[in-house]
């Protein structure tokens, strides 16, 4: 059963503290409220950052208003600073845009702190209408696959509120047809852009990792393997294929076969020292050359296959002359 959503109202603090402090407006400040002092000081040492960098488009009363909404979202004075200075471009949206936002992912039982990271990273967030960021945080809510929830997925890869949730449920739908709960629960939290990459991209790993590796779902989602480039897995498989180093393991007759090689992480998601100095024990010059002859081969077969395409569509298109 959903946790019931916490009443809608216009003071967001009550959500985060249980209080009812205002937010803050050029309208509403009393200047002998004790506890804007604090804040009023630390924001003019913001501006005075801002301007002596140039930035001098952004009103103290601007500033204000967004740092008083993100302290009482609970936030650290010294998080909040550091966010504003290092990314001033925020202040660009309104402070309606700002509560209506916040106010919607609170709502919604997002932590704060996760709130503000979610914006930085996606500021256009604070353009999404508040009727459709709050229609999609519902859904999302509702949204169980297996081990797996939609709105905890949101809260640690927010761009997915930039999608239609549809998406996110087909992806997971797919996923989870191939992978048991245990599993799919792993490759999303190490590979979490099967949630958005290309599903042909992703299955072409999967596929390349189960028929050439001979790997299976468990080792494939404990391993950070899918975030990597298909050409990548090749050719650190390969390299150590050829150099009589990696037995591609059968778990159908010994489920115990892959520990014979060394795990998909250290094969795949190692820097080329680690890997050529620790995994593979031989010279990082010897993998060096292989790789650059794996990409010459992945290079040619793409001009081979746009060759091939364009031989085709010359085909197509002399034979509808002659057609006609």
């Amino acid at each position: 059963m959903l946790p019931p959503l916490l009443p809608i109202t216009s003071r967001l603090t009550s959500f985060v503290h249980g209080r009812g402090k205002q937010f803050c407006s050029v309208a509403s400040t009393e200047q002998n409220d004790t506890s804007l002092v604090d804040v009023e000081a630390r924001v003019s040492v913001v501006v005075n950052d801002l301007c002596m960098r140039g930035i001098t488009q952004y009103r103290k009363a601007q500033v204000t208003c967004l740092y008083q909404l993100l302290l009482d979202l609970g936030i650290k004075a010294e998080t909040i600073e550091a966010q504003l200075l290092e990314m001033p471009h925020l202040l660009s949206h309104s402070h309606k845009a700002w509560t209506n936002t916040c106010e919607s992912m609170v709502e919604s039982g997002i932590p704060s702190l996760r709130i503000l990271q979610s914006i930085a990273l996606h500021p256009e967030l604070l353009k999404v209408k508040v009727s459709l960021l709050q229609d999609k945080l519902l859904l999302y809510r509702q949204m169980n696959i297996g081990k797996l929830n939609g709105l905890s997925l949101v809260t640690k890869y927010p761009v997915l509120l930039l999608l239609d949730p549809s998406h996110l449920k087909r992806r997971l739908l797919s996923l989870d047809a191939m992978f048991p709960p245990a599993s799919l629960k792993n490759l999303v939290h190490n590979n979490p852009n099967v949630l958005l990459d290309s599903w042909e991209d992703i299955m072409a790993k999967i596929m390349y990792i189960h028929k050439e590796m001979g790997l299976e779902q468990p080792q494939i989602a404990a391993a950070r393997c899918l975030k990597l480039p298909l050409l990548h897995i090749k050719t650190r498989h390969l390299f150590l294929f050829r150099a009589g180093l990696y037995k591609t393991p059968n778990l159908y007759k010994d489920k115990q076969s892959h520990r014979r090689n060394p795990s998909l992480n250290d094969i795949l998601d190692t820097s080329d020292k680690r890997f050529t100095n620790r995994v593979a024990r031989l010279t990082e010059q010897e993998y060096g050359v292989f790789k650059a002859i794996m990409a010459a081969e992945e290079q040619d077969g793409k001009n081979y296959d746009q060759d091939s395409r364009d031989g085709e569509e010359e085909e197509r298109a002399l034979s509808y002359k002659k057609y006609q």
